[in-house]
Order: structure tokens, then sequence, then C-alpha cells
């Protein structure tokens, strides 16, 4: 993940008209000390391993101190750079903590001349009074890797108060967007907390401590009890359900060859443009529903009939999730939160609520930058709307979503001004994102001072502030696709799919903007569920699920 990163501080540094050889020569260092000088202190078997197997090449490759990197060709990086990336890929996994780290493996707090607090104990509500926190008083041994692309490794740390802290450790983001938004999170709290229709409900968001360390490196608070949705949907497929969920009868495998039939079968992510321009409505939604017919209906409400003991168990863990998940949906509308395939969300085994977790695509860049522009607010998908059956999204997830709304309508000022953050920090992320945006160009251009310092970051908190002010969802989703896709072929087709028509869908009929809550909530639902936007969703987001 370290050197992935590298690749892709250095291909921009190479993709630049004016080279700056000081910032390649750092870039190199910088890398080459973490990943290729072998007396470098601190290092466990699992670094000193890769180093013994790559440290070599790199030098062959990008010369001594990276002197070959100055004048190389950036496409001559590119297929080294990829060449060694793809040797890295086999790499086996630590399997302990000493492999990591011995420092902390042989962690002993006597020999410092400091106390070390377990991270994540202030929580800036108050004085903090750090002579009660928690010390570390060591780590266990057992580590464990993660599947996921960044493989985040899970460690425990022993306290001082006898108590096990687990935390997820995540390299290659800048986690201070994470933090940022589990403070907008803590925030958008205390206004449900004085809002009486959401107090009454006791609607609160779960929060987790974000620790970032470095741009690169952060703790992210481990919650105990909880599992991903994905997981919890599978464990309640029978085996013959879960061999044909996987088979070539399957849904991906039936969407795989729709798509190929919208475009060419090598043709990977431009057969999902293909798939906006071809595909009719009529044509989308039939084959979207064949594919939703192929998975059981009904495995949110298997999953909380196992858990449940007595009717009345089932209906109070129903609750419970069903308002956990609305009041999610609204909070990570407002702040533009995408991404949420099945592995983002956690459900809570004991309660039955819901959190999300992994930020990494917010204020709407799912919508902008990811190449199969995402056009959908949230989630909520056939298993969500049958577990509330026969009431459906109507009920419980309907009547959350619109007082949660209202609370945050009543108090705009507050959430805007605490994304002044973002304002005036931009994390890394925003700032690629900026150059990425000016890139790609278009006629926002003219409408924008693009020589202002924040403007990036300015032009994101307004699209929150619209949001709060009634704007109709379709048309905040259409000027995020402008913002990244206006020259792209299949731009007029996505915004034509995201506006929805008039015969079917409620948000077409409704105005740009100065919505009530309850119309914009209807919007909101009418874009969720609209088959016509499902049929086409990136695949790796199971919107058959």
């Amino acid at each position: 993940m370290l050197f992935k990163d590298w690749i892709d501080d250095m291909k921009n540094e190479l993709g630049k008209i004016k080279r700056n050889k000081n910032n390649i020569q750092k870039l190199y260092d910088g890398m080459y000390e973490n990943l290729g000088n072998l007396h470098a202190p601190g290092l466990g078997l699992f670094r000193k391993q890769f180093i013994q197997k790559f440290g070599k090449e790199f030098e062959s490759h990008f010369g001594k101190r990276g002197s070959k990197l100055l004048d190389m060709k950036a496409s001559e990086f590119n297929s080294i750079a990829d060449s060694l990336f793809l040797k890295m890929k086999g790499q086996q996994e630590p399997g302990n903590l000493k492999e990591c780290s011995p420092w902390m493996s042989e962690f002993k707090p006597e020999f410092l001349r400091h106390e070390l607090e377990i991270p994540g104990q202030y929580d800036g509500k108050g004085k903090p009074l750090p002579e009660y926190h928690a010390k570390i008083a060591g780590f266990d041994e057992r580590i464990k890797v993660m599947q996921s692309i960044r493989k985040p490794k899970r460690i425990i740390i022993r306290g001082s108060d006898e108590r096990e802290y687990p935390f997820l450790v995540k390299g290659g983001e800048d986690l201070r967007q994470d933090q940022r938004i589990e403070q907008l999170f803590d925030v958008m709290n205390s206004v449900l907390s004085q809002d009486a229709a959401c107090s009454q409900r006791g609607l609160q968001l779960k929060t987790y401590q974000v620790i970032p360390m470095t741009t690169r490196l952060g703790l992210i608070e481990w919650i105990e009890n909880t599992c991903t949705l994905r997981e919890f949907l599978l464990k309640n497929m029978s085996e013959q359900e879960k061999s044909d969920y996987n088979s070539s009868r399957g849904p991906r495998a039936d969407y795989s060859e729709w798509l190929s039939k919208m475009g060419d079968r090598n043709a990977g992510l431009a057969n999902y443009a293909s798939a906006y321009k071809k595909a009719s409505r009529n044509e989308t939604v039939t084959s979207f529903q064949q594919r939703e017919n192929l998975v059981p209906g009904d495995l949110l409400r298997r999953a909380f009939v196992k858990m449940s003991t007595t009717p009345e168990a089932f209906l109070s863990l129903r609750s419970h999730f069903a308002s956990s998940h609305a009041l999610m949906c609204i909070s990570h509308w407002i702040l533009g939160i995408g991404d949420r395939h099945l592995s983002n969300f956690m459900v809570n085994m004991e309660t039955g609520g819901v959190v999300g977790i992994d930020f990494g695509h917010a204020f709407g860049s799912a919508t902008q930058f990811l190449p199969v522009p995402e056009l959908i607010p949230f989630r909520l998908t056939r298993q969500f709307v049958n577990l509330m059956l026969p009431l459906k999204e109507t009920s419980l997830i309907n009547s959350v979503m619109v007082h949660s709304l209202k609370a945050y309508r009543l108090y705009p000022d507050l959430l805007i001004n605490t994304m002044d953050i973002f304002v005036k920090e931009p994390s890394l992320d925003w700032k690629n994102f900026e150059l990425k945006q000016l890139k790609k160009g278009g006629t926002w251009t003219k409408e924008i001072n693009v020589d202002e310092v924040n403007w990036y970051p300015l032009q994101k908190v307004n699209f929150a502030r619209r949001k709060l002010a009634g704007a109709n969802p379709a048309a905040i989703t259409s000027d995020e696709l402008r913002l990244g896709h206006e020259k792209s072929p299949a731009y007029r087709f996505y915004v034509s799919v995201a506006r929805g028509s008039k015969e079917h869908n409620i948000r077409a009929r409704e105005a740009e903007d100065g919505l009530s809550e309850e119309v914009q909530v209807k919007c909101l639902i009418d874009q969720a569920t609209d088959p016509n936007i499902l049929g086409r969703v990136y695949e790796g987001w199971d919107p058959w699920m």
C-alpha cells in the first residue's frame, strides 16, 4: 500500500508541465527509507523480507537515490511501477505483531520517560482530565488482517485500567476526512437531542473515534459485536441459495452479461456508459427486476427473526434497525457520503442498530469522480424495503427521515459553520480532487473564480447549504455530474436518468428548490428506489441485495 501511494504521488509529479526535481527527490528518498533501506531502525521480519526482495530492484529501475526518475518519461515510469506493484501483490501477510513491529511487541511502559495514553480519549466536549485517562500497558501479540483493498490490521492495546482497546490501523488514506465527518455527526447528534420529535424517538447517530496520525496513516476505534451488512445477509442464505448466487446463473453474472450486450465484452467500465446511452427505461427496469428475483427477498427479515426469541423482540430489533438506517441515510445525504456498498455498513448483533464506516467518498465525490458515477442518494434497496412489509418505506423509514431533516434544517448555520474546517484546512484527498476537477474543466469554470484559494471546498459546502435550504435531490445530483462528467459522451444520459421522468418519478414533477422536508424525503426515496438507476449501478454495489 505504501508503494501504491508513492506511485500515485509520483505520477502526479511526473505529470506536471514543470517538474520540481526537489519534490521528485524527496518523494523517492521517503519511499526508499521506508521500503528499500534494510538498516532503518525498528524493522520487523515482514518489512525486512520485503526490502530484501525489492530493495535492489528500486535502485536498478530508478537509479541510485532516484537519479533516473528526474528525466524519466511518465509512460516509462507507469509501466515499471505497475509491473513492480503486480509482483508485490502476492506477498504473504504478517501473522503476529512481532513480524510487523518488534518495538510494539516488546513494549514495556516502565522503560519510557513518559506514559503513553490510549488514543481517542479527547472528545472536545469539555475540559480534558488526562490524569484520569487510561495509559498503554502493552499490546496483544495477535493481529488480524482485514480483506479490504488497503489490508488494514486490527490490533489490541492493553490499558492500565486492565481493559482491552481494539483499534484498526489503516494506511494509505488521509483519515482527517473520516475524523471530521465523525465530528459532524457529533454536532448532528446535539441538533437531534434539542429537537423534541427526535429526542422522543431516541434518534442518535452511532459514532466512533478516528485518530489520524499522519496524512497517510491513522487508527479507527474497533466496534465490538458487529458484522458487515454483507456478512449479515449472506449468513442467512441456505447453501443452495449461496451456490446459486455465486454461480453463472447468479445476479452478478447476469448483470455482466447484460452490460456486455450493451457494449463490448472486453470494454470493462466503458460498458456502463453504453448502458446509460443505449438501454431504455423499460429494458433496464425489466432486466433489473429479473436480477432481483434471483436473490431471496427476505434475507434481512430472516436475519432478525433468527436473532429474536419472541415476536416482540423481532419488532424491537426491526424498529431499531430501520430508524438507525433511515437517520444515517439522511445524515449521509446532507454530507454527500457515497460508495455505500454492503461492506460499508456495520450491524450491531445485539441491538440491530446500523453504523456507517469508511467515508472516503464524501461531499459528492462518488457522483463527480468515480468512473461509473453514483446517482443514488443512499442505500434503500429491496432487502430494506421488504423488511418493513406491509408498509414498506412509507412507514417508520419515511417518518424518521422527515423528523431528522426538519431538525437539521432548523439549524443550518450550525452545521455549515462546522464544515468550515474543510475550507480552512482541506485534506490531501481534497487537494487531489481539486486538481482532478480543474483538469476535467467544463462550463462550471465560468461561474467560479478558480484563482481563489479555497474555491473547491467552498463549492462542496455550498451543496450542503442548498440541501438544507430545500433543494431537489435530483437537481443536486445533476449539478455534481456537470462538475465531473460534462465532457463525457454519456453525460446527458446520466443527467436524464438522474432527473427521472414526470410519468414515473415524483422528483421529476417537483421544483428545483424550495421544497418542504416531506417533499424532499419523497424525492429522495423515489431516487433511491428507482429501478432505472439501480439497474445501471456499478456491480460492486450489489444493487439487487
